[in-house]
């Protein structure tokens, strides 16, 4: 809507003048309607797919991505949700969780056990900055290597969000394909094979 009225948006202020998402009604938005469509489009090629297990951000956009992409795999797999996956952190209130209490309240099927806070302290730790690149970046190879590596399953499905995923093809791992390094569309699914190499 803003767009529509071709009023700019500044996403590093915390003026909700200059920037819509730093207001209180933004926090942990729906998808809207085109969204819902545009997931609902990759549910066939989802269904082709064999994950092992369903990772997902605990944001609500993220969940209902994910479970409108992959709705045939939500009863035949294990679906947990992991915060090292979830959006930019800091001053966007469009990136800041509801408490998992009532989380879990609209999703018990999902295992919100990794999440260690009800509250979202990860967001309230950067008040009124938003996290660095390096801070993401750092962030999302914890993730990776603490959480992804360990896990038994060898087909995952990971459902976060399009900036986390630029950050995670271009800073984060060693890809030359540029198809795999450019922008996510909202539920474009895209499959990789991921090997970690212990470095001395």
């Amino acid at each position: 809507m803003w767009r529509e009225l071709e009023r700019p948006i500044d996403f590093d202020s915390p003026d909700p003048n200059l920037n819509p998402v730093v207001r209180p009604e933004f926090l942990d938005p729906p998808l809207t309607n085109l969204g819902e469509k545009q997931c609902r489009s990759q549910r066939d090629l989802c269904a082709t797919l064999e994950p092992e297990l369903m990772i997902v951000s605990p944001m609500l956009r993220c969940i209902q991505t994910a479970k409108l992409s992959f709705r045939d795999h939500v009863s035949t797999v294990p679906w947990v949700s992991s915060e090292g996956c979830r959006e930019e952190l800091g001053l966007l209130v469009g990136n800041k969780r509801r408490p998992i209490n009532e989380i879990k309240e609209d999703y018990p099927e999902i295992d919100f056990s990794p999440i260690q806070h009800n509250e979202d302290v990860l967001w309230d730790e950067f008040g009124e900055r938003r996290e660095t690149l390096l801070e993401k970046s750092d962030r999302i190879y914890d993730f990776l290597t603490n959480y992804v590596r360990t896990r038994k399953e060898k087909e995952i499905g990971i459902v976060c969000h399009s900036a986390y995923l630029f950050t995670l093809m271009n800073a984060v791992m060693d890809i030359s394909d540029e198809e795999l390094r450019s922008w996510f569309l909202t539920s474009e699914v895209r499959s990789l094979q991921m090997t970690f190499v212990d470095r001395n």
